[in-house]
């Protein structure tokens, strides 16, 4: 099974996913994930589509509410367990599908998604594997199995470092585990030889008996650890361009390496290769593009801070350069914002880009007009709530401010950094209103729970020493 574009994909499919584009820009983000889930059920290597997915399935996971995981993994087992007798039935197409029925309830599942890579693994689809791994390893950072399933899948798709680094993180958890220490050894001897050398074998071991000794090999592992991952996949990917393989996936995954590596102009020109090959403009491409222009700004910015710490006789012109570049810096993304949502104005998500990007400005009523409209977003609904609360204490409407933090933290059930900071929000506008018990009583609730939390912990000594 092969990764598949928009530009190379049936009609019927391209059709759904641009509905789902449009479901999203109308913030109907369920049904958005019902269209594009429908699209890689026909053509599993939808690369766009798995992309819009799994995002949209992260975000309805995240955000939802304790006992919403706990019935969302409920309904998420009966997909799993069908999809587990397709499987059986030697069936992995089917088991797919309903790995991704799962994944669509519950992007967290572990048995959907270890089911998606058994499935993809049959399929000969291991990109599909290795997405579902990387996911599973995401909620599950400590876990042995996943992190080695994950180890193995980047080993079938000659992977050697990145294999590699997943080994030495289990060797790492597994202190003196002999098993794990020969596994590194063997991952260590794959990435020496990443880019050539594994044609014409399909057992990594014929592999390893032609490095040599085992001084060899420690010598390799040594070698890989101390290289920089970032330039070591860039070169990677650069001699797959180089040798004709300039597929869209290729394009965007060195631009992204780009981007990490601060090589912005070079992260810039592979993302617009990528929309010229898609022939439409992706909102995430257009905000990845932004990124690498701020981060622009940011090096210069940074530049002229250690030129003036060099030459304090220059403070007063560097101030004022720097000045001049966050402004830049500031209208630029300000501006990106604004085409986003004048060319996507049902998406409440970038509705609540643009609030911040007019909050962080102090244009309070502007922001405050996107907060409103960004409120109907469930994703961004509580956060637009203290934004909104922030806005209006800002102006001095502190009644209304008080209202806007109380309705967020009846929402919030966990007592978590969102909920932590509503309250302080609301403790500080009690506070402005002389109304001091109240204030208190907010910052006690997150004294409760974290003591470091900003200055809570001075007030409330402060407190009990009057």
């Amino acid at each position: 099974m092969e990764q598949k574009h928009l530009h190379n994909v049936p009609s019927s499919v391209k059709s759904n996913y641009m509905a789902g584009l449009s479901a999203l820009d109308k913030g109907n983000i369920e049904y958005a994930i019902l269209l594009f889930k429908g699209c890689v059920q026909k053509e599993p290597g939808f690369m766009e589509a798995r992309a819009q997915l799994r995002k949209m399935e992260k975000q309805l996971t995240d955000s939802a509410s304790f006992f919403k995981k706990l019935m969302n993994k409920l309904k998420s087992s009966a997909p799993v367990a069908t999809g587990s007798a397709m499987m059986a039935a030697k069936k992995p197409l089917e088991a797919l599908r309903r790995a991704e029925d799962a994944l669509a309830i519950d992007l967290s599942s572990l048995q959907a998604l270890f089911l998606l890579a058994q499935a993809a693994e049959q399929l000969g689809a291991n990109f599909i594997s290795i997405e579902a791994l990387e996911i599973a390893r995401e909620y599950n950072p400590k876990n042995i199995t996943v992190l080695d399933r994950l180890a193995c899948a980047y080993i079938l798709d000659k992977k050697g470092s990145m294999a590699l680094r997943i080994r030495q993180e289990i060797a790492a958890m597994l202190p003196g585990k002999l098993e794990a220490e020969q596994k590194v050894r063997e991952a260590a001897a794959l990435a020496s030889i990443e880019g050539g050398g594994w044609e014409g074998t399909d057992d990594y071991r014929d592999i390893l008996k032609s490095q040599g000794e085992a001084e060899h090999i420690e010598q390799v592992d040594r070698i890989t650890r101390s290289v920089d991952d970032v330039a070591e996949r860039i070169a990677y990917l650069e001699k797959e361009i180089n040798a004709g393989k300039t597929t869209l996936d290729n394009h965007r995954k060195i631009a992204d390496l780009y981007q990490k590596a601060e090589q912005y102009d070079k992260s810039i020109e592979f993302y617009n290769k990528v929309i010229n090959e898609m022939g439409v403009l992706d909102p995430l491409i257009d905000k990845a593009i932004e990124k690498s222009n701020i981060g622009k700004f940011d090096i210069l910015i940074n530049q002229w801070q250690k030129y003036m710490e060099a030459n304090p006789d220059q403070k007063e012109e560097s101030e004022k350069n720097i000045a001049e570049l966050e402004r830049q810096k500031y209208e630029h993304r300000l501006s990106r914002a604004v085409d986003r949502v004048n060319n996507y104005p049902n998406d409440l998500q970038l509705r609540f880009n643009l609030a911040c990007a007019y909050w962080d400005g102090g244009d309070v009523d502007n922001a405050l007009q996107q907060f409103q409209l960004s409120q109907k977003n469930p994703q961004r609904r509580l956060s637009s709530f203290v934004y909104l609360g922030r806005c209006f204490s800002e102006k001095g409407q502190y009644d209304i401010a008080v209202e806007q933090f109380s309705k967020a933290i009846e929402e919030m059930v966990m007592m978590d950094n969102q909920k932590m900071e509503a309250l302080y929000y609301l403790g500080s506008t009690y506070e402005l209103v002389g109304k001091k018990e109240e204030a208190l009583e907010c910052f006690k609730k997150i004294y409760q729970t974290n003591v470091k939390y900003r200055d809570v912990g001075q007030r409330i000594n402060n407190s009990y020493s009057k």
